[in-house]
């Protein structure tokens, strides 16, 4: 029998800590920076009790117990979760990761020394000013992150506030700085009466500063006045970036001739391969267009490589193996299997057939048919996964269409609350405004037969309708008014049928 629906977001997180766990060597959890447990020396699990996640460690000596609420991060070998403590008295964040090799010398500041270093850097490079609120504790109610040092600078009724970053916190913590700066600006100026709070400076390790001035340069600069200052404890002085060096993200494009190629070079194998299940399987090139991704309502199954010696794998993550003479027998069964389960209704909603890559099924779903989401999208002129190159990054824009008007639209969908969702849908409208606004769609093949307006972008963004970040208008309302947002939300079990419960322009500016 399949668990209840409401728990499917549980069983999936409970299966991607477990996954994450069993593929390190030595795991350990930390809390909040602070290790808590030797996993190789104690018994854990991750559990589903009454509708709620646990994560349980013991030993012979103590024992250790947090529920946890949701996905905090995954990057480098690293996975972070929001948990709450027993008795439900304030949160934190939980990392598990690999034990730090014998001998290796950890220099990484500490949260706490951190904090006290940027606390004395700041009075000594802001004489006369009053450093209140200081905090580094999580707090979710409010979305303040123990990922970063916060507070309020204020000299009479003049204010400005302040959050700085280590460079030894994880990627996504770089990633997210300015939505936290955002929050952490708005909920002062909610709550300081007697100050007017002009501004948000963020101290940020170079690492963080390319994307996060990128970001900042399209912000209503009406609202709130950002400053960007590159810092590090062992530097001398924070180095004030200049704004007007970011904003256009040069980027480069993928022909669309060049993505149709490879299919095409491939229909006749796809044919031999996938039998008469051939309409029921998508081929989406690579970002390089050398490879060709093979999947099932958003899932890859099997992948072909090489343009003369061709090579096909077949298997999910983990189980991928070359097909070949000894095991071409094994592809189709693998193929029907994934084809019943992975559908709508299906009996087997744990199984990894089903859960994985849950946006890509959405996306695989909205991509045959855009007007799901808004009838003014055009329904012939629609790119899955778009590859769009910034020097040596790569990014995926997960749909790219036009307005039935010629009005280019960037679609960025989640599945599960995400405080970065509008920062990181900007990402994408700005490389597809630069790719606009130097005429590359129309020369790369991309709508044919569409006149495009001049018109910027429209940026829509997508989720269920009940798991839209609390913060989304908060940090949405510091845009530039110049960028047009829709947001839609969607039924939750819109892998029966995507549903759209709402669809609102949102407000920018102030």
């Amino acid at each position: 029998m399949p668990p209840p629906r409401d728990l499917n977001p549980l069983l999936e997180l409970q299966n991607e800590i477990q996954s994450f766990l069993a593929s390190l060597r030595h795991p350990v959890v930390a809390e909040d920076g602070v290790e808590v447990l030797d996993l190789t020396a104690a018994k854990w699990r991750v559990s589903i009790e009454f509708g709620k996640l646990m994560f349980e460690a013991w030993t012979p000596g103590r024992s250790f117990a947090r529920r946890v609420e949701e996905l905090a991060y995954r990057d480098r070998g690293q996975m972070g979760v929001f948990v709450r403590k027993p008795g439900g008295r304030g949160t934190a964040t939980l990392e598990f990761c690999e034990l730090k090799p014998p001998g290796r010398d950890d220099r990484r500041p500490s949260r706490p020394r951190f904090s006290r270093e940027l606390q004395a850097m700041l009075q000594a490079e802001y004489p006369g000013w009053h450093f209140e609120r200081l905090s580094r504790r999580s707090d979710r109610e409010h979305s303040f992150s123990a990922w970063y040092t916060r507070g309020l600078a204020r000299r009479g009724t003049t204010g400005w506030a302040f959050l700085g970053l280590s460079e030894s916190e994880p990627v996504a913590a770089a990633d997210a700085a300015l939505a936290f700066g955002i929050i952490w600006l708005d909920w002062l100026r909610g709550h300081s009466d007697r100050v007017t709070i002009g501004g948000l400076k963020l101290f940020l390790p170079k690492s963080a500063v390319e994307i996060t001035a990128h970001r900042a340069a399209h912000l209503n600069h009406r609202a709130l006045q950002v400053e960007i200052l590159e810092w590090k404890p062992d530097s001398n002085r924070p180095v004030t970036i200049d704004l007007k060096d970011f904003g256009n993200v040069e980027t480069r494009l993928v022909p669309l001739g060049r993505r149709e190629e490879i299919v095409e070079r491939h229909q006749a194998l796809l044919r031999n391969l996938l039998g008469d299940n051939a309409g029921r399987v998508d081929a989406i090139p690579d970002a390089s267009g050398d490879a060709l991704s093979l999947r099932i309502l958003g899932l890859e199954i099997a992948r072909i490589e090489g343009r003369l010696a061709r090579r096909i794998y077949f298997g999910l993550q983990g189980s991928i193996r070359r097909l070949d003479e000894d095991n071409r027998e094994e592809f189709r069964p693998f193929l029907a299997s994934v084809l019943e389960t992975r559908r709508a209704g299906s009996g087997e909603t744990a199984h990894d057939y089903y859960r994985l890559q849950a946006e890509r099924w959405l996306e695989s779903m909205l991509v045959r048919d855009p007007t799901r989401l808004d009838p003014a999208l055009h329904p012939g002129h629609v790119y899955p996964q778009v590859p769009a190159f910034s020097g040596t990054e790569r990014g995926i824009i997960d749909i790219l269409g036009v307005t039935r008007q010629g009005r280019l639209a960037v679609i960025e969908l989640k599945l599960e609350e995400e405080i970065n969702l509008p920062l990181q849908g900007l990402d994408y409208w700005l490389r597809v405004k630069w790719l606009h606004e130097a005429g590359s769609f129309p020369k790369f093949g991309y709508f044919p037969g569409i006149g495009l307006t001049p018109a910027t972008p429209v940026l829509y963004l997508v989720c269920p309708a009940f798991r839209f970040h609390s913060s989304i208008e908060r940090v949405v309302r510091y845009f530039n008014p110049a960028i047009e947002i829709v947001q839609v939300g969607l039924n939750d079990n819109w892998r029966e049928g995507v549903k759209v419960l709402f669809r609102r322009a949102m407000r920018s500016g102030r």
